[in-house]
């Protein structure tokens, strides 16, 4: 089993996060350098399936669960390495909101992780959820391509 965590404090509204995680999970190639398109093929009730491409040609096609205000779940359906899930979870701790990433999964049967491969996950979790800290104070919409 693999268990990756990173939380960072957030100086801006519930409501503005909320924004960006919805917007995120909608159109992610606007917010993350290495999505190169994203193609929502179903929607439902708070909900809705996903196939994102990487910049590396990676597929990925994932269930996202929108539990407004609070969390945003992905289910890898698709994935070459993964198996699990991902949230990004808003939270309030003495009247400081707070962003989590969780990631708890485990590789896909047959697949190997290299040396250094499981580290280099945790790095891109971490300025992952540092720069959704930074967008959603920020009040940006998006990712600087230039």
């Amino acid at each position: 089993m693999i268990h990756i965590e990173c939380t960072v404090p957030l100086r801006a509204s519930r409501d503005a996060a909320w924004r960006l995680l919805r917007e995120q999970a909608e159109a992610p190639q606007r917010f993350v350098a290495n999505i190169v398109e994203c193609k929502v093929t179903r929607r439902g009730a708070g909900e809705l399936i996903r196939r994102v491409r990487f910049g590396d040609g990676t597929e990925v096609t994932e269930r996202v669960v929108l539990v407004p205000g609070d969390e945003v779940i992905f289910e890898l359906l698709e994935h070459p390495t993964f198996a699990g899930e991902i949230r990004y979870v808003l939270s309030e701790v003495s009247g400081e909101l707070w962003l989590s990433y969780y990631f708890r999964g485990e590789t896909r049967s047959g697949r190997r992780l290299q040396p250094g491969e499981l580290e280099q996950v945790r790095d891109g979790i971490c300025r992952t959820v540092r720069e959704t800290a930074r967008l959603v104070e920020a009040g940006n919409t998006a990712v600087e391509t230039a």
